[in-house]
């Protein structure tokens, strides 16, 4: 071949492969470029979809640290409500610090807020600039809040009532707990805006109340033995001058009488006059008319509105937390056109309804049911001390606070140590004492309450020594007494008669029926607590120059009267040993009873309200010293040597009292008593303690075989009439020890004084409280119970207002 042929043939080859060339490579630069493009479009939608998951997933997990932050505030608050339950103190529930979210030192306690609500702060502050890019998830920068409050029942149920009080705190049933998680709750510290709760969560905690190991002794239900315990409210005072109206003392003859030895059916008027007309002269054989006497029944469920005795009083049941107080007649009439008198079932001693209707006035002045000494009489509180007369609110019957007084074992200090640590102080600064639930009364012309309440302007400087909240940073029970107008009290009144349907919340006082023979139709009248009025004179007990020496009877004991106020409480009326100025007359009255450091006594010119009796320095305090407080009111101040043997085999003492400083003894005479300043000529009795062997021997004093014996109208001893009196005092004389009965012919334990009550008739219990109390069956005096709870949570969102 040619050359320029094989050329042509070799350059026609090349060019055909170089056009095949450059095909190929287009082809791959395509394919790359649309690999290129899916490789971009898949990375496109890779990273939208990772940028899409991580904001949820920065949530995600900021979530689930606030929860877990919610939930260890959940753990805190449930530690807080078992050790508080563990403490026995309902108090504990709800402290007294109050919270203050600025206050860096209260983040990790539990504190109180408005409302009765507590609060528990866990607080993390970062201390630079942060901000939700920057946030670090360490433990540092997160923290919880915790709210809890308090109900009467289940808090998801109808009618459940948030409880705000301490004093409430004795029905709680339930508790709610609120926790809030955060994270940086405050980016730019304390003082910035703080940050919304990313998690909140809701948990509901029931109290179970459980019988503690060694359960408290429960008191043992009156017997056949009798005795005037009890007596309660007077529809009229005994020894007024009101004869023309209310005819308190009668002749009776001896009743009819059921299978428990209730006198039962007509009462049977010797003279046929019934309950109209004045009193019969007093007799031997005149008696205290039942339809001047009442008695009070719990009824045995919480009422708002009254209803018919029948259905708020069941035979069948028991006082309970809430009960409201019925008073009653002990006689009443059928019908109002009635002229027969009976004796009411629902009174009657030893009857079906003695769970409800029998009383006792503790060692610590509160006033208790004998079938639950776990319950307590309770008043107003100081929300209600709006000016004037009138009910405030129904009394009820609520969990008994701590006890605190003279006769409390472990506190006989109590008026000699009035420092920061003596049992006042303590009594004071306990948001759990009796005296801070409104639940301890001076036994004084009708149940004074032993706190007072005075403008806050006249104690400024005491009340500031207080927690702010406490009572006694207001003014309650703080300085002394003042007068005119510058103290406040309240009182428990009857009041008018109620209807079925009516609102009990707003009762009406009365106090005493204007006619008997009303108020023996058995209307149903409840016990109230006056508001906080300035003038204790606002009620029936103190208007009337009669009823100021003796108001009402006893609930059964004298409270905090007796051996250690030098007094000699008798165990039957509750009345104290007294005597005439000139110490020729003695009888048994109602005990000026001390109550903490108010003492009735010294302050009675600013109790009466009567201008006369007030000194002419209108402003000042009347003030009572330590030694005041020992020395009980001159007409029934009684002192002796204590029989303090463990056997009870007697110890000789005179019995003497103080008189405008001059030492008196006590002195018999025949068979009477009597005062003499003759240290000589005063009588050595034998003091038997209530653990001695003989049953007649039990808190008795003993000289020439006889025993002190206190005596009413129509009582008997060795089965003969003995009362010798003409004004219806009880007398107070030396008879057979053992010998006494009333006009029931039911044995009486007049001859006992400064001893327990026994509710049975085996004479009186061991002691009471501590050596030388007057009163109270032998249980503990607060409630031995233990709780347990249980949590269960449920997230609520951040969202959730209210309870």
């Amino acid at each position: 071949m040619k050359h320029s042929q094989l050329w042509a043939t070799l350059n026609k080859r090349y060019r055909a492969r170089l056009n095949a060339c450059v095909g190929e490579q287009g082809a791959a630069m395509l394919m790359a470029i649309m690999f290129v493009m899916v490789v971009l479009a898949t990375s496109a939608l890779v990273l939208s979809i990772l940028l899409a998951q991580a904001l949820p997933y920065k949530n995600n997990r900021a979530n689930a640290q606030a929860g877990y932050a919610a939930e260890s505030g959940l753990e805190a608050a449930l530690s807080f409500l078992r050790e508080a339950e563990a403490g026995g103190s309902a108090s504990a529930l709800l402290p007294t610090t109050v919270a203050d979210k600025g206050a860096a030192a209260k983040d990790e306690q539990f504190t109180k807020t408005a409302g009765g609500t507590v609060l528990l702060n866990n607080v993390a502050v970062n201390a630079g600039t942060a901000n939700a890019s920057t946030i670090a998830y360490a433990p540092a920068n997160m923290s919880y809040k915790v709210e809890i409050a308090y109900f009467d029942g289940d808090p998801d149920a109808s009618g459940t009532n948030q409880i705000t009080t301490t004093s409430g705190l004795s029905g709680v049933k339930y508790a709610v707990a609120k926790s809030y998680g955060y994270i940086n709750r405050y980016p730019n510290g304390r003082t910035g805006s703080e940050s919304n709760p990313l998690r909140s969560m809701r948990a509901v905690y029931k109290f179970e109340q459980q019988s503690s190991v060694t359960p408290p002794p429960t008191p043992p239900t009156p017997s056949g033995g009798g005795g005037r315990v009890g007596m309660g409210f007077y529809a009229a005072a005994p020894y007024n001058g009101r004869m023309d109206n209310q005819p308190t003392w009668k002749i009776i003859a001896k009743p009819d009488f059921d299978t428990d030895k209730n006198p039962t059916g007509e009462v049977k008027y010797a003279n046929g006059s019934g309950t109209s007309g004045g009193s019969d002269p007093i007799s031997p054989s005149s008696v205290m008319n039942p339809v001047n006497q009442t008695c009070m029944l719990a009824t045995t469920k919480v009422v708002d509105k009254a209803e018919t005795l029948d259905q708020m009083v069941d035979p069948t049941g028991m006082p309970q937390v809430g009960s409201a107080l019925v008073i009653i007649p002990q006689a009443h009439k059928t019908t109002s056109s009635d002229s027969a008198v009976r004796y009411t079932e629902q009174c009657k001693a030893n009857g079906t309804y003695s769970k409800l209707n029998t009383w006792v006035y503790w060692t610590d002045n509160t006033i208790r049911p004998s079938s639950d000494m776990s319950l307590c009489v309770t008043g107003a509180d100081i929300s209600s001390s709006n000016i004037g007369g009138g009910i405030a609110a129904p009394a009820t019957l609520q969990k008994c606070g701590t006890s605190y007084g003279v006769n409390i074992a472990g506190q006989a200090d109590y008026y000699t140590n009035t420092g920061d640590d003596g049992p006042q102080q303590k009594e004071k600064r306990d948001p759990n004492s009796t005296l801070n639930l409104y639940q301890k009364w001076a036994f004084y012309n009708g149940f004074i309450n032993a706190g007072y309440f005075n403008e806050l302007s006249s104690v400024q400087d005491q009340a500031a020594a207080y927690d702010s909240s406490l009572p006694e940073s207001q003014g309650f029970s703080v300085g002394g007494v003042q007068k005119q107008k510058k103290t406040r009290f309240q009182v428990l009144e009857v009041s008018t008669s109620v209807n079925p349907g009516q609102d009990i919340r707003y009762l009406s006082g009365g106090h005493w029926a204007s006619n008997i023979d009303d108020f023996a139709n058995l209307q149903v009248r409840f016990l109230g607590t006056s508001k906080w009025s300035y003038a204790a004179d606002v009620t029936a007990w103190f208007d009337v120059a009669g009823d100021m020496e003796n108001a009402t009877a006893s609930f059964g004991q004298a409270g905090e009267a007796g051996a250690a106020t030098q007094q000699l409480v008798n165990e039957t009326s509750g009345f104290c040993l007294s005597t005439s100025a000139d110490g020729t007359d003695t009888y048994t009255d109602t005990c000026h009873v001390k109550s903490g450091d108010f003492n009735p006594y010294c302050y009675k010119k600013a109790l009466t309200g009567n201008p006369a009796q007030q000194d002419s320095d209108l402003h000042a305090t009347d003030y009572c010293s330590a030694a005041d407080h020992n020395e009980a009111a001159p007409d029934d101040h009684a002192e002796y040597d204590e029989n303090t043997s463990t056997d009870g085999s007697g110890t000789p003492t005179k019995i003497w009292k103080s008189v405008n400083g001059a030492k008196k003894y006590f002195v018999i005479d025949g068979d009477t008593i009597k005062l003499t300043d003759n240290e000589g000529a005063a009588t050595t009795f034998t003091r038997y303690n209530a653990k001695a062997a003989n049953k007649s021997d039990k808190g008795t004093f003993q000289a020439n075989g006889q025993c002190l014996t206190e005596v009413y109208p129509g009582d008997k001893i060795g089965g003969v009439s003995a009362y010798a009196r003409t004004d219806g005092k009880p007398d107070v004389r030396m008879a057979a020890c053992g010998s006494s009965t009333d006009y029931l012919d039911r044995s009486i334990k007049s001859q006992v004084w400064n001893a327990a009550v026994q509710w049975d008739s085996s004479g009186p219990s061991g002691g009471g409280s501590s050596g030388g109390s007057s009163g109270g069956t032998v249980v503990t005096t607060h409630e031995a119970s233990q709780y347990k709870g249980y949590v269960t949570s449920k997230e609520i969102g951040a969202t959730y207002t209210g309870w």
